[in-house]
């Protein structure tokens, strides 16, 4: 992603900087002794490394370890642009200890090959070095077998991930397909498929993921109702006819007797360990322990919430005992091996149960110790994360482990991320002294109120809601019972703000905000279906109802609680003006966390298919573009708006994923269909804040656009065509924009957040500066910082101003302002030859054409042609179920 906002002689000087070795810091909230996987992905700068190099970690000491690595995106020129790292830490300190990523001569290894995978007829067969693993190829247990030093430790007969339906009936998974997904001298990942044979289809996906030299295995399994909701009326409620009630999902890991004569634990991470022989334990989380585990936002399907209790209990050897918030660490050992178990956010995404019984080891992610039936809602999907340790004998084998629940954290340093110019917009930290930025950013995640403590607020926990912002600014104009329920659904994307922050100051409060939301936005707030409307499946819904509670639809908008008596306007499902991807682009290249890359391209996929009117009942007389991915507010309105402009980043992301040519074709196809070099731009009535406000969102998009061309060396007819459309709209802007505050009266609510908004209007002026001549160009910069001073004054006259809507956008328009402050404006390429441009022809979305072609006799015959085809009646048959 290109840059827009530096200096040209900063770029140069910061990429011959930009060379390894690279300089990676680790962060550890305790010691560990024992083997820790840590992985983190690093920008590079365009020709700085190719794919074929090999890379070493070196500590102060001189001390080496391999380290893993695998390419997550290219520059033009074919050199990596994002590099995952993985490694393994034999031990690690508390605080913070300093690495160099270096490049190791030819082909040389600065470890032992110890990982190895056979595929064989029943099995696959993974070996580490220090364990061999036997896993089946029919159903996902997860571990047929599990052998260390010639001791099998598991018996394979009684061991099974077991779904029990509503009813009471017990399924073991299916495995459809078996993937190797990496293959290194670090980690093995195996990505396993299938199916629970319940009446009501359901999916599962099992990433287990295995380490070099040791006896450590992470599985990720994610259980998917893959079903569209029926949602009647366009509302989304728990208890729709589309969800998947189940009584738990329990993983049941039995131990042999070598493996399973004492038994240790510990329910909080600085609780002491506790030993016994093997006996009944439950460590259960029936709730998240905060002062408000009751809240309404735990509501089922019938509107009442059935946490029993506050915390989490401990029944072992006849005794109980009880706590708030369980970080739990369970093992069993014996003469011939060991096992230990950890489940990161344990109580953040309660329901949780850890249990011993008879040698059998089970893991309740969805466990049957709850009050109440589990509901996944149709195309949800949850995934949870399980840490295993298997080993030889020993004394305290949990120790292993005492990380899982807070583990380390590896990153380059700021320096680094902005020379490698992969991130835009960025700028290191600067002290808040320094910055109006960063003072404002103290505030907001500072203190008794900073937007992570304020999930305790309506309690932001539980399986369903861990990670999801509360959006505290509806309580303006609430009018109902208190807290509000409120969800923001990542709204102007969080996540990506989050990460920039935390790349640019190491703070990791700012990945313990980015991290469970990127999670919770790709399993719960993302449509994971393709049985509905075309202009749904794959879509991400909308925050939830403005100043309204959420009721029981959780975190897609729309509830029969707020639908009045006869409403027929009420109501709706995703749609293209909420689909916000770069947080996710981005958190990938961090994680490479592959569900991650798959939400992006699956969003992009979406607004291409939502746009094609082959897909819906009116494709049968008409097949061209719907206008869905165009529009804002209503289909008519086919202009410049958050509607195109999400749509276009979202499909710039795909295409820096995949490469693909078809994305970034649509894009150009959307911003010539939304604006044009010679618009009347005054007849698009911008002016009118409430309805045509998002149009910078659209322009925002438009400059990176440009950005993304000048990337790749495409200064062709597109690019000036989309130049030119920048510069018609922002000359008019800083002829004709006042500040939003000057014109209140136009606001139904005149809340702070126009004062953020009023951000992006300025940054956009400066964007379109980048590609101006004098004297235009110094104009435009003027402009734009006159408006920039006005938002900031705007905003501080505000105590709500770090609300999460306004903080949401401040954290990306106001590292845009700070850059601008502090680097200026490069000029950026114009064309040799101004284009010419055939005359504005207004783009006319599919439903719109087929009401016009109704009116006319020729319109008519032309329709009945078409249904006359034998072809369309089977399509017409298919299509009808999902309208």
């Amino acid at each position: 992603m290109l840059l827009s906002v530096r200096n040209p002689a900063i770029k140069v000087a910061a990429a011959s900087r930009s060379t390894l070795p690279v300089h990676v810091i680790i962060n550890s909230a305790c010691e560990c002794t024992s083997p820790q996987p840590l992985s983190t992905g690093i920008p590079f700068p365009k020709g700085a490394i190719k794919e074929d190099e090999r890379f070493c970690l070196r500590d102060w000491r001189g001390r080496e370890i391999p380290v893993q690595t695998s390419p997550l995106a290219r520059w033009k020129d074919g050199s990596v642009k994002w590099l995952l790292a993985d490694f393994l830490v034999e031990s690690i300190s508390k605080g913070e200890t300093h690495w160099e990523l270096e490049r190791i001569p030819g082909q040389s290894c600065c470890g032992p090959e110890m990982l190895h995978v056979d595929e064989l007829a029943d099995v696959v067969r993974v070996e580490t070095g220090a364990a061999t693993f036997h896993l089946s190829r029919s159903t996902f247990q997860p571990f047929r077998q599990v052998v260390v030093a010639g001791e099998h430790l598991v018996d394979e007969d009684r061991t099974q991930t077991v779904l029990q339906d509503a009813a009471g009936r017990l399924s073991a998974s299916r495995i459809d397909r078996i993937v190797l997904e990496d293959r290194g001298q670090v980690r093995v990942t195996l990505l396993f498929k299938g199916t629970f044979p319940t009446r009501v289809r359901s999916r599962f996906f099992a990433r287990l993921c295995f380490f070099a030299g040791t006896g450590l295995v992470r599985l990720r399994f994610t259980l998917h109702n893959p079903n569209r909701a029926r949602h009647k009326g366009g509302l989304w409620d728990l208890g729709d006819p589309g969800s998947l009630l189940f009584r738990s999902l329990v993983l049941r890991l039995a131990l042999n007797k070598v493996a399973a004569e004492q038994m240790s634990w510990k329910a909080e991470v600085d609780q002491a360990v506790c030993s016994s022989h093997v006996g009944p334990l439950e460590i259960y989380q029936d709730s998240s322990g905060g002062e408000n585990w009751q809240s309404k936002n735990h509501v089922n399907r019938d509107g009442v919430v059935l946490c029993k209790f506050r915390g989490y209990r401990v029944q072992a050897g006849g005794a109980q005992q009880a706590g708030l918030r369980a970080s739990p660490l369970v093992s069993l050992s014996g003469s011939g091996g060991s096992v230990a178990v950890g489940v990161p956010e344990f109580w953040q995404q309660f329901p949780k149960a850890l249990a011993v019984e008879d040698q059998l080891l089970q893991i309740g992610l969805f466990p049957e110790q709850c009050a109440d039936l589990f509901e996944l809602q149709g195309g949800e999907q949850k995934t949870h994360t399980i840490w295993f340790r298997f080993g030889p004998a020993s004394s305290c084998p949990e120790t292993a482990l005492g990380w899982v629940h807070e583990p380390a954290r590896a990153r380059a340093t700021p320096e680094w991320y902005a020379a490698s110019q992969t991130l835009e917009p960025f700028t290191a930290a600067s002290s808040p002294s320094e910055s109006r930025l960063d003072a404002y950013l103290g505030e907001v995640m500072n203190g008794a109120t900073s937007l992570l403590k304020r999930r305790e607020i309506i309690d932001e926990y539980g399986w369903r809601n861990f990670g999801e912002i509360y959006a505290d600014h509806e309580m303006k104009y609430y009018e109902g019972p208190l807290p509000l329920i409120s969800h923001f659904n990542n709204q102007y994307d969080v996540v990506f703000g989050s990460l920039l922050h935390y790349l640019r100051t190491g703070n990791a409060e700012w990945l313990d905000l980015a991290d469970p939301l990127a999670r919770h936005v790709i399993d719960i707030d993302i449509y994971h279906t393709n049985q509905d409307k075309a202009a749904y499946n794959g879509g991400l819904f909308w925050f939830t109802d403005h100043y309204k509670s959420a009721g029981t639809a959780t975190h897609r908008t729309f509830s029969k609680d707020n639908c009045r008596p006869g409403d027929t306007t009420y109501g709706g499902g995703p749609a293209s003006s909420h689909n916000f991807t770069a947080g996710l682009l981005h958190y990938y290249f961090l994680t490479g966390d592959r569900q991650a890359r798959d939400a992006v391209v699956g969003l992009a996929d979406w607004v291409i298919h939502m746009d094609d009117g082959r897909r819906n009942i009116l494709g049968l007389v008409d097949d061209g573009p719907t206008g869905m991915a165009s529009c804002t507010f209503e289909l008519e309105y086919q202009g410049p708006g958050r509607g195109p402009g999400n749509s276009i980043n979202a499909l710039l992301d795909a295409w820096q994923l995949t490469g693909l040519r078809a994305y970034l074709e649509q894009a150009e196809r959307l911003i010539q269909r939304c604006v044009h070099p010679n618009d009347d731009v005054a007849s698009r009535e911008l002016l009118n804040v409430e309805t045509r406000w998002s149009y910078t969102v659209f322009l925002v998009a438009l400059a990176r656009y440009l950005g993304v061309k000048i990337e790749i060396n495409e200064t062709d007819d597109r690019y000036t065509y989309a130049q030119a459309s920048l510069l018609r709209y922002a000359r008019w802007m800083a002829e004709n924009e006042i500040p939003y505050f000057d014109q209140a009266e136009k606001m139904e609510f005149p809340t702070e957040v126009w004062a953020a908004q009023e951000l992006r209007k300025a940054n956009v002026i400066r964007l379109a500066a980048a590609h101006a001549d004098e004297p235009l160009r110094s104009r435009l910069m003027r402009r734009g910082d006159e408006l920039a001073d006005r938002a900031w004054s705007d905003l501080y006259r505000f105590e709500s101003r770090t609300v999460a809507r306004t903080a949401a956008i401040v954290f990306v328009e106001g590292l845009r302002d700070c850059c601008f402050r502090l680097h200026g404006t490069p000029q950026l390429p114009r064309p040799k030859h101004e284009g010419e441009f055939n005359t504005v022809r207004p783009f006319i979305p599919q439903r719109l054409r087929v009401k016009a072609e109704l009116k006319s006799v020729r319109g008519l015959a032309r329709m009945l042609v078409r249904l006359s085809n034998p072809l369309n009646w089977l399509k017409a048959s298919r299509l009808f179920f999902t309208v």
